[in-house]
C-alpha cells in the first residue's frame, strides 16, 4: 500500500511571523543580563578593593597613633604649653611621666574640654570637624587633611591597674635593733623613747599631695630623767600595701643629750634623708630642718627637735607630705581614621621598663649569702662611697647587704677604711624590689635584657669586648657582657655582666651596673673613676636557680681616686635604657 504525503504548498504561515525576532531579543536579553552581572561584579570588586585600602589606611593610622604615644612616653616630645612655663623645656618638671600621661590636667592642653586623657599637650591635634570648635584628631602625612581621602588618629591613655591618687601604708620601727621602746638610765632615773607606729592608713593625693604622718615619737621619764650618752640608731620601715606592695627603710640617729620632764637638752632626732621615694610616691618630711653637714659619715639629712615629756605628752608626730604613686604601665587606645569613614581601633599595653620602676635601694647592693662574701673598699684616701643623691635630698644606703653577718663584715671593713663613706650601710632585705627578690626573678630580667642587647647590637662575649659601653652623658644604652669582662673608659645606661666584671684603670659610668657572676666586681689599675647611679652584685647560677644567690664579692685595688655615688637621675635614665616597650597590641 502506498502512503501519500500531503503537500505543504498553499499552507498559511502568517502566524509564525516575528518568531526569529523574539529569539534574537531573548538571546540579547540574556546577554545583557550576563553583561550587567559582569559589570556589577567588577564594580563590587572595585568597591571592595577601595574599602580594603581605606581600612588598611585606617589601620596604619592607628598604628601611627600607638607609636606617637610611645614616643611621647619616652620623653622625645616637649609639652605645649609647658607644665612649668618658667622652667626649661628639658627640666624634669616638664618631662612626661605615666602619672602625667593619665591625668587630665597634665596630659591635655590648658582648657581642653575632653574628658579623656589624650596627650593633647604633647600631640598636635590639628583637625577640627565641621560643627565643632575642638580638634579631635592628629593628621598623618603632609598637606591639608581631608576626611574623604586622608588619614588621622586620636589616642587616649589610661591606667589598667587603677593606681589612682590614693595609697595605703603603715609604719613600724626598731630602736637600736629592738622593736620596742628604748630606755636609758637606772636606779629609778630613766628616759624612755617609744615609737608609736602608723597603723594602716589610706590617703588621697587628689591635689598632687596629701598631708599625713609616718608615726609618732614619744619621750617619757622617771625620777628626773637620764642622759642619752651616745648616738642611737633607729630604722623606720615604711610599708606600702596599696596600690602596690613595697617597703622602704628610713634610718636615722637619736643624738646624745639629757632628758628631763621639761627639757630634751641637746637631743635631736635626725633622719638620714629628707625625702623617701616608693613606687614613684614621694614622702617628704615636714616640720624639721634640712641639715647639710653631720659628723662623718653622715653628710645630709633632716633633723627635728622632739617634745619634752611634759609637752603634748612627750609626743612628736613625724609629719610628711605624700604624692601619688607612679603607674608602671599604661594602656594606649588609638583610633585610626582612613578615607570615606574607615575606622580602626588598636589598644596597646606599654610598660615603663623591665624593672617596673623599682630601683635597687643602695648605691652598692651586695645580694647573697655569707660563705665567701667579700667587701674590700680599697686603701686609698681618695675613695668615696656615697648614698647622698646628687639631684635631690634623698639619702640612700651607700652599701646594702641582705643579712646581718655581711653587714657586720662591711662595717668592720669601713672602720679600717681611709676613704669617705657618706651614709649608713644597711641590711636592705625588706627593701628589695621584686626583680631582686630571687634568682628566678632576676634571671627573667637578665634574659629580657640579653634579648634586647642582641637585637640592638649591644651584646658581647669575652672574645669581643666593647670599646664603648653606652653613653656617659645621657646615661642611656644597653651593654650585655656574656661571661667575664674587662672594661675601661666611659659608658652609661645599663651594663650587665654574667661573669666577673673587672674595671681597669679610669672608668666613668652613669647608670645601672648588674653583675651576676660568682667573681663579682673587681677594680684594678690606676686612674680616676666616677660612677654615678647604682651597682648590683647578685651572683647566681642560671642552670640552678633553686640554689639561691651566692656570696657577692666587691674588691677595689689600685691607685687613683674612685667615687661611687647615688644619682637617682642616672639610675632612672639607666633603667630607661630599655623602656616604654609595647607588651602587645590588640584590635578592638
Amino acid at each position: 500500500m502506498v502512503r501519500t504525503v500531503p503537500s505543504m504548498e498553499g499552507c498559511d504561515r502568517h502566524g509564525e511571523r516575528g518568531a526569529a525576532m523574539v529569539m534574537v531579543l531573548l538571546i540579547a536579553l540574556l546577554m545583557l543580563i550576563a553583561s550587567a552581572g559582569v559589570l556589577l561584579e567588577a564594580s563590587m570588586n572595585t568597591a571592595n578593593v577601595t574599602d580594603a585600602t581605606a581600612d588598611q589606611q585606617a589601620y596604619n593610622a592607628a598604628e601611627s597613633g600607638i607609636q606617637s604615644a610611645v614616643q611621647v612616653l619616652r620623653g622625645y616630645t616637649v609639652p605645649s604649653p609647658l607644665l612649668v612655663p618658667t622652667a626649661s623645656p628639658t627640666d624634669a618638671r616638664n618631662a612626661i611621666t605615666y602619672q602625667k600621661a593619665i591625668t587630665l590636667g597634665t596630659s591635655n592642653y590648658t582648657n581642653d574640654p575632653s574628658t579623656d586623657a589624650r596627650l593633647s599637650r604633647w600631640l598636635n591635634y590639628n583637625y577640627t570637624p565641621q560643627g565643632s570648635t575642638v580638634p579631635d584628631r592628629v593628621t598623618v602625612g603632609p598637606g591639608t587633611y581631608n576626611p574623604d581621602s586622608g588619614s588621622a588618629f586620636s589616642v587616649t591613655v589610661r591606667d589598667p591597674d587603677n593606681t589612682g591618687t590614693t595609697l595605703t601604708y603603715n609604719t613600724t620601727a626598731t630602736i637600736d635593733g629592738v622593736a620596742g621602746p628604748m630606755t636609758w638610765g637606772s636606779s629609778g632615773k630613766t628616759a624612755t623613747l617609744r615609737f608609736i607606729p602608723k597603723t594602716s592608713t589610706t590617703i588621697n593625693a587628689t591635689n598632687g599631695f596629701a598631708n599625713s604622718d609616718l608615726g609618732t615619737w614619744e619621750f617619757s621619764q622617771t625620777g628626773g630623767g637620764a642622759s642619752i650618752n651616745k648616738e642611737t640608731r633607729f630604722v623606720i620601715s615604711l610599708n606600702m600595701t596599696a596600690p602596690y606592695v613595697a617597703t622602704r627603710l628610713i634610718g636615722g640617729y637619736i643624738e646624745p643629750g639629757t632628758i628631763s620632764n621639761t627639757s630634751v637638752g641637746t637631743v635631736k632626732i635626725r633622719y638620714d634623708t629628707e625625702l623617701m621615694i616608693l613606687m614613684g610616691s614621694q614622702f617628704q618630711f615636714v616640720g624639721g630642718t634640712f641639715i647639710s653637714q653631720f659628723t662623718k659619715p653622715i653628710k645630709v639629712g633632716y633633723q627635728i627637735t622632739p617634745n619634752a615629756p611634759n609637752v603634748n605628752g612627750g609626743r612628736t608626730v613625724i609629719g610628711a607630705a605624700i604624692t601619688p604613686c607612679e603607674p608602671v604601665r599604661v594602656v594606649v587606645r588609638s583610633t585610626g581614621y582612613g578615607p570615606r569613614g574607615a575606622k580602626k581601633v588598636l589598644e596597646a599595653i606599654v610598660q615603663k621598663n623591665y624593672f617596673s620602676g623599682e630601683a635597687a635601694p643602695a648605691t652598692i647592693n651586695l645580694i647573697g649569702g655569707t660563705s665567701g662574701f667579700l667587701f674590700d673598699p680599697g686603701t686609698s684616701q681618695n675613695i668615696t662611697y656615697s648614698g647622698d643623691d646628687v639631684v635631690s635630698n634623698f639619702m640612700a644606703a651607700p652599701i646594702g647587704v641582705t643579712n646581718d653577718t655581711n653587714l657586720a663584715s662591711v662595717n668592720t671593713a669601713i672602720a679600717a677604711f681611709n676613704g669617705d663613706v657618706i651614709g649608713t650601710p644597711e641590711n636592705i632585705t625588706p627593701e628589695l624590689p621584686t626583680w631582686l627578690q630571687s634568682p628566678l626573678n632576676l634571671d627573667l630580667a637578665i634574659r629580657a635584657l640579653r634579648s634586647v642587647a642582641r637585637s640592638s647590637g649591644g651584646y658581647y662575649t669575652t672574645a669581643t669586648l666593647p670599646k664603648k659601653f653606652g653613653n656617659l652623658t645621657s646615661s642611656k644604652g644597653i651593654t650585655f657582657l656574656e661571661g667575664n669582662g674587662k672594661l675601661s673608659g666611659d659608658g652609661g645606661g645599663i651594663l650587665v655582666c654574667t661573669g666577673t666584671l673587672e674595671l681597669q684603670g679610669p672608668v666613668n659610668f652613669n647608670g645601672l651596673v648588674i653583675v651576676t657572676g660568682a667573681g663579682g666586681l673587681l677594680r684594678s689599675g690606676t686612674g680616676n673613676s666616677v660612677m654615678q647611679g647604682n651597682v648590683v652584685i647578685a651572683p647566681y647560677t642560671a642552670t640552678n636557680l633553686a640554689a639561691g644567690f651566692g656570696a657577692p664579692k666587691y674588691d677595689l685595688s689600685g691607685g687613683g681616686s674612685s667615687s661611687l655615688i647615688y644619682n637617682s637621675s642616672t639610675v632612672f635614665n639607666g633603667m630607661l635604657a630599655v623602656s616604654n616597650f609595647v607588651l602587645g597590641v590588640g584590635e578592638k
